[in-house]
């Protein structure tokens, strides 16, 4: 056995960190793919408030419009 080799228990060691790497990343990416789709649903929320807002707005121009024609 040459001193290059890796012992079993170097290998058990880096085997056990390969595995302790891949279970965080796994654990942090699923964290910022539930992040992300509630800032996408806030999203979708306040979009709809403003189309509801311009709808409003226009609604009011309309309102603005007709009481002057009527003067």
């Amino acid at each position: 056995m040459t001193p290059e080799m890796l012992s079993m228990y170097e290998l058990l060691v880096v085997a056990g960190s390969l595995i302790g790497v891949y279970v965080k990343m796994t654990t942090e990416i699923n964290k910022m793919k539930s992040r992300i789709f509630v800032v996408e649903q806030s999203n979708t929320e306040i979009a709809d408030m403003l189309k509801k807002l311009h709808q409003d707005l226009n609604e009011i121009k309309l309102l603005l419009a007709r009481k002057q024609i009527d003067q």
